[in-house]
Protein backbone atom coordinates (compact mmCIF):
# COMPACT_ATOMS: atom_id res chain seq x y z
CA UNK A 1 0.00 0.00 0.00
CA UNK A 2 1.34 3.43 -0.95
CA UNK A 3 2.11 5.79 1.89
CA UNK A 4 1.07 9.38 1.08
CA UNK A 5 2.62 10.75 4.29
CA UNK A 6 6.22 11.56 3.44
CA UNK A 7 8.52 12.28 6.38
CA UNK A 8 10.51 15.38 5.55
CA UNK A 9 14.26 15.22 6.20
CA UNK A 10 16.30 17.70 8.18
CA UNK A 11 18.03 19.89 5.61
CA UNK A 12 19.79 23.27 5.71
CA UNK A 13 18.03 26.48 4.75
CA UNK A 14 20.05 29.20 3.02
CA UNK A 15 19.30 32.81 2.12
CA UNK A 16 19.21 32.93 -1.68
CA UNK A 17 20.26 30.13 -4.02
CA UNK A 18 23.38 31.52 -5.65
CA UNK A 19 26.00 31.10 -2.93
CA UNK A 20 25.37 27.42 -2.31
CA UNK A 21 25.73 26.80 -6.05
CA UNK A 22 28.83 28.95 -6.43
CA UNK A 23 30.57 27.04 -3.63
CA UNK A 24 30.12 23.77 -5.55
CA UNK A 25 31.38 25.34 -8.79
CA UNK A 26 34.55 26.95 -7.45
CA UNK A 27 37.53 25.97 -9.61
CA UNK A 28 35.45 23.52 -11.67
CA UNK A 29 34.54 23.08 -15.31
CA UNK A 30 30.88 24.08 -15.33
CA UNK A 31 28.03 23.76 -17.82
CA UNK A 32 25.27 26.29 -17.15
CA UNK A 33 21.92 25.32 -18.65
CA UNK A 34 19.39 28.11 -19.14
CA UNK A 35 22.17 30.67 -18.84
CA UNK A 36 20.22 33.57 -20.35
CA UNK A 37 17.61 33.93 -17.58
CA UNK A 38 15.00 35.21 -20.03
CA UNK A 39 12.87 38.08 -18.80
CA UNK A 40 15.34 39.06 -16.08
CA UNK A 41 18.69 39.04 -17.88
CA UNK A 42 19.21 42.75 -18.61
CA UNK A 43 18.14 43.90 -15.15
CA UNK A 44 20.24 41.31 -13.35
CA UNK A 45 23.23 41.83 -15.64
CA UNK A 46 23.18 45.59 -14.94
CA UNK A 47 23.33 44.78 -11.20
CA UNK A 48 26.08 42.15 -11.61
CA UNK A 49 23.86 39.44 -10.15
CA UNK A 50 23.10 37.40 -13.27
CA UNK A 51 23.90 33.78 -12.43
CA UNK A 52 26.17 33.35 -15.45
CA UNK A 53 28.16 36.40 -14.36
CA UNK A 54 28.57 34.98 -10.87
CA UNK A 55 29.58 31.56 -12.20
CA UNK A 56 32.22 33.16 -14.42
CA UNK A 57 33.82 34.62 -11.27
CA UNK A 58 34.37 31.21 -9.65
CA UNK A 59 34.46 28.55 -12.36
CA UNK A 60 37.74 27.47 -13.89
CA UNK A 61 36.01 26.88 -17.22
CA UNK A 62 32.43 27.90 -18.02
CA UNK A 63 30.04 26.85 -20.80
CA UNK A 64 26.46 27.97 -21.33
CA UNK A 65 23.44 26.71 -23.26
CA UNK A 66 20.09 28.40 -23.82
CA UNK A 67 17.41 28.27 -26.50
CA UNK A 68 17.10 32.08 -26.39
CA UNK A 69 19.23 33.19 -29.36
CA UNK A 70 19.00 36.97 -28.73
CA UNK A 71 19.98 36.38 -25.11
CA UNK A 72 23.02 34.31 -26.14
CA UNK A 73 24.01 37.09 -28.58
CA UNK A 74 23.79 39.64 -25.76
CA UNK A 75 26.04 37.57 -23.51
CA UNK A 76 28.54 37.10 -26.33
CA UNK A 77 28.60 40.86 -26.86
CA UNK A 78 29.47 41.23 -23.17
CA UNK A 79 32.55 39.04 -23.63
CA UNK A 80 31.24 35.64 -22.58
CA UNK A 81 32.44 32.76 -24.75
CA UNK A 82 31.71 29.03 -25.03
CA UNK A 83 27.99 29.71 -25.41
CA UNK A 84 25.63 27.60 -27.51
CA UNK A 85 22.10 28.13 -28.72
CA UNK A 86 20.27 24.86 -28.17
CA UNK A 87 17.53 22.86 -26.51
CA UNK A 88 18.59 21.55 -23.09
CA UNK A 89 16.38 18.53 -23.73
CA UNK A 90 18.60 17.64 -26.70
CA UNK A 91 22.11 18.28 -25.41
CA UNK A 92 23.46 15.34 -27.42
CA UNK A 93 22.86 17.44 -30.54
CA UNK A 94 25.27 20.20 -29.46
CA UNK A 95 28.80 19.14 -30.55
CA UNK A 96 30.65 21.64 -28.32
CA UNK A 97 28.94 20.17 -25.27
CA UNK A 98 29.10 16.51 -26.25
CA UNK A 99 32.88 16.60 -26.59
CA UNK A 100 33.50 18.14 -23.15
CA UNK A 101 33.80 16.52 -19.72
CA UNK A 102 32.16 18.61 -17.00
CA UNK A 103 32.64 18.62 -13.25
CA UNK A 104 29.34 20.38 -12.51
CA UNK A 105 26.15 21.03 -14.50
CA UNK A 106 23.85 23.75 -13.21
CA UNK A 107 20.16 23.86 -14.15
CA UNK A 108 18.76 26.66 -12.01
CA UNK A 109 15.04 27.47 -12.23
CA UNK A 110 14.59 25.83 -15.65
CA UNK A 111 13.00 22.40 -15.05
CA UNK A 112 9.64 23.93 -14.14
CA UNK A 113 9.52 25.67 -17.55
CA UNK A 114 9.96 22.47 -19.57
CA UNK A 115 7.21 20.49 -21.26
CA UNK A 116 8.95 17.18 -20.50
CA UNK A 117 11.27 17.16 -17.46
CA UNK A 118 11.98 13.44 -17.90
CA UNK A 119 13.32 14.16 -21.37
CA UNK A 120 15.65 16.74 -19.84
CA UNK A 121 17.08 14.24 -17.35
CA UNK A 122 17.70 11.73 -20.14
CA UNK A 123 19.36 14.48 -22.18
CA UNK A 124 21.64 15.75 -19.42
CA UNK A 125 22.88 12.22 -18.71
CA UNK A 126 24.46 12.20 -22.18
CA UNK A 127 26.93 14.90 -21.10
CA UNK A 128 27.63 13.55 -17.60
CA UNK A 129 30.25 11.17 -16.32
CA UNK A 130 28.33 8.60 -14.21
CA UNK A 131 28.99 8.93 -10.48
CA UNK A 132 31.38 11.83 -11.17
CA UNK A 133 29.70 14.86 -12.77
CA UNK A 134 27.47 16.69 -10.30
CA UNK A 135 24.06 17.95 -11.42
CA UNK A 136 22.60 20.88 -9.48
CA UNK A 137 18.90 21.57 -10.02
CA UNK A 138 16.91 24.33 -8.34
CA UNK A 139 13.11 24.58 -8.53
CA UNK A 140 10.46 26.69 -6.82
CA UNK A 141 8.85 25.07 -3.79
CA UNK A 142 5.13 24.28 -4.12
CA UNK A 143 4.59 24.88 -0.39
CA UNK A 144 6.51 28.12 -0.03
CA UNK A 145 5.04 30.59 2.43
CA UNK A 146 4.41 33.23 -0.25
CA UNK A 147 2.30 30.84 -2.35
CA UNK A 148 0.06 29.91 0.56
CA UNK A 149 -0.23 33.53 1.71
CA UNK A 150 -1.53 34.65 -1.68
CA UNK A 151 -3.91 31.67 -1.88
CA UNK A 152 -5.74 33.18 1.09
CA UNK A 153 -6.44 36.17 -1.19
CA UNK A 154 -7.66 33.95 -4.04
CA UNK A 155 -4.47 34.50 -6.05
CA UNK A 156 -1.98 31.98 -7.41
CA UNK A 157 1.44 33.64 -7.15
CA UNK A 158 3.53 31.99 -9.88
CA UNK A 159 5.69 32.77 -12.90
CA UNK A 160 3.22 32.66 -15.84
CA UNK A 161 5.54 30.40 -17.86
CA UNK A 162 5.83 27.63 -15.24
CA UNK A 163 4.34 24.24 -16.07
CA UNK A 164 4.94 22.53 -12.72
CA UNK A 165 5.17 23.00 -8.98
CA UNK A 166 7.69 20.81 -7.16
CA UNK A 167 7.90 19.58 -3.60
CA UNK A 168 10.56 17.59 -1.79
CA UNK A 169 8.96 14.29 -2.81
CA UNK A 170 8.12 15.16 -6.42
CA UNK A 171 11.58 16.50 -7.31
CA UNK A 172 13.14 13.52 -5.53
CA UNK A 173 10.93 11.18 -7.59
CA UNK A 174 12.07 12.89 -10.79
CA UNK A 175 15.71 12.30 -9.89
CA UNK A 176 15.38 8.69 -8.79
CA UNK A 177 13.00 7.57 -11.56
CA UNK A 178 15.57 8.82 -14.08
CA UNK A 179 18.36 6.86 -12.36
CA UNK A 180 20.05 9.69 -10.51
CA UNK A 181 21.45 9.38 -7.01
CA UNK A 182 20.59 12.36 -4.82
CA UNK A 183 23.67 13.37 -2.85
CA UNK A 184 22.37 16.47 -1.08
CA UNK A 185 19.28 18.68 -0.71
CA UNK A 186 18.85 22.19 0.66
CA UNK A 187 16.06 24.74 0.83
CA UNK A 188 16.57 28.37 -0.12
CA UNK A 189 14.55 31.35 1.02
CA UNK A 190 14.36 34.80 -0.52
CA UNK A 191 12.74 36.26 2.61
CA UNK A 192 14.75 37.70 5.53
CA UNK A 193 13.79 35.67 8.58
CA UNK A 194 16.30 36.66 11.26
CA UNK A 195 15.04 39.09 13.88
CA UNK A 196 18.09 41.33 13.45
CA UNK A 197 18.36 43.21 10.13
CA UNK A 198 20.84 41.69 7.69
CA UNK A 199 23.03 44.81 7.79
CA UNK A 200 23.45 44.53 11.57
CA UNK A 201 24.05 40.78 11.41
CA UNK A 202 26.70 41.44 8.75
CA UNK A 203 28.41 43.94 11.07
CA UNK A 204 28.78 41.23 13.70
CA UNK A 205 30.31 38.97 11.07
CA UNK A 206 32.64 41.80 10.02
CA UNK A 207 33.68 42.25 13.65
CA UNK A 208 34.81 38.63 13.66
CA UNK A 209 36.97 39.26 10.60
CA UNK A 210 35.02 37.10 8.16
CA UNK A 211 33.26 39.75 6.11
CA UNK A 212 33.61 43.35 5.02
CA UNK A 213 31.00 46.06 4.55
CA UNK A 214 31.78 49.17 2.55
CA UNK A 215 29.49 52.07 3.41
CA UNK A 216 29.79 55.00 0.98
CA UNK A 217 30.25 58.42 2.52
CA UNK A 218 27.13 60.56 2.08
CA UNK A 219 25.93 63.92 3.45
CA UNK A 220 24.40 63.74 6.94
CA UNK A 221 20.89 64.65 5.70
CA UNK A 222 20.89 61.88 3.13
CA UNK A 223 22.20 59.44 5.71
CA UNK A 224 19.43 60.39 8.13
CA UNK A 225 16.72 59.98 5.47
CA UNK A 226 18.13 56.64 4.35
CA UNK A 227 18.39 55.43 7.94
CA UNK A 228 14.80 56.45 8.65
CA UNK A 229 13.54 54.60 5.59
CA UNK A 230 15.49 51.46 6.52
CA UNK A 231 14.28 51.64 10.11
CA UNK A 232 10.65 52.01 9.03
CA UNK A 233 10.96 49.11 6.59
CA UNK A 234 12.58 46.94 9.26
CA UNK A 235 9.93 47.70 11.90
CA UNK A 236 7.18 46.77 9.43
CA UNK A 237 9.01 43.50 8.65
CA UNK A 238 9.28 42.31 12.28
CA UNK A 239 5.97 40.35 12.39
CA UNK A 240 6.85 38.64 9.12
CA UNK A 241 10.38 37.84 10.28
CA UNK A 242 9.07 36.32 13.50
CA UNK A 243 6.51 34.19 11.64
CA UNK A 244 9.04 32.93 9.09
CA UNK A 245 11.59 32.20 11.81
CA UNK A 246 9.00 30.11 13.65
CA UNK A 247 7.92 28.27 10.49
CA UNK A 248 11.49 27.53 9.39
CA UNK A 249 12.32 26.12 12.81
CA UNK A 250 9.51 23.64 12.38
CA UNK A 251 10.62 22.69 8.85
CA UNK A 252 12.63 24.59 6.23
CA UNK A 253 10.25 23.31 3.55
CA UNK A 254 8.23 26.52 3.90
CA UNK A 255 11.09 28.14 1.94
CA UNK A 256 10.93 29.54 -1.57
CA UNK A 257 12.79 26.83 -3.45
CA UNK A 258 14.66 23.55 -3.41
CA UNK A 259 18.28 22.86 -4.35
CA UNK A 260 19.00 19.25 -5.30
CA UNK A 261 22.45 17.79 -5.96
CA UNK A 262 22.74 14.48 -7.77
CA UNK A 263 24.86 12.20 -9.92
CA UNK A 264 23.89 9.92 -12.78
CA UNK A 265 24.06 6.24 -12.05
CA UNK A 266 25.90 3.73 -14.22
CA UNK A 267 23.68 2.15 -16.87
CA UNK A 268 22.97 -1.46 -16.00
Amino acid sequence: MLNPFIKLPIVPIVLGRQNIILERCYGKRVLHLGCVDAGYMHNRFSRDVLMHQRLAEVANDLYGVDIDEPGISFLRDQGFIQLSVGDICRLDQIPEIRRTVFDVIVAGEVVEHLQNPGMFFESVKTVMQPNRTELIVTVPNAFRFETLRYLLKGIEYIHPDHNYWFSYQTISNLFTKNRFTITDIAVYTLQPYHLLPDSIRARFVHAKGTSKIDIPDRPHTQKAIAFGARLSHYVKSIPRRLLLSWLYRRTPFWGDGLVVFGKAQEDS
